[in-house]
């Protein structure tokens, strides 16, 4: 899979509402297999971190869109 655009963003102060944008970042992400569901990772600053979607929840294979990818981001502690 090519490198994917990625939104690094504060950590927000609700649970599903990510804080603002502090850069951009490009990354290749990998899935992973866990149950039914396949959380989409990246490295960043060397570790592995989860990535999300502000479009709709990426590690459900049936549910997640292609259009998904436009709306990746990674959250992290300000």
């Amino acid at each position: 899979m090519e490198k994917q655009l990625i939104y690094v963003r504060e950590k927000g102060n609700r649970y599903g509402e990510p804080g603002v944008v502090i850069k951009t970042i490009k990354r290749k992400v990998w899935l992973e297999e866990i149950g039914n569901f396949n959380p989409m990772f990246c490295r960043y600053n060397g570790k592995r971190t989860l990535v999300m979607s502000t479009d709709g929840d990426i590690s459900d294979p049936f549910r997640r869109e292609l259009s998904y990818l436009k709306t990746l981001y990674i959250e992290v502690e300000a």
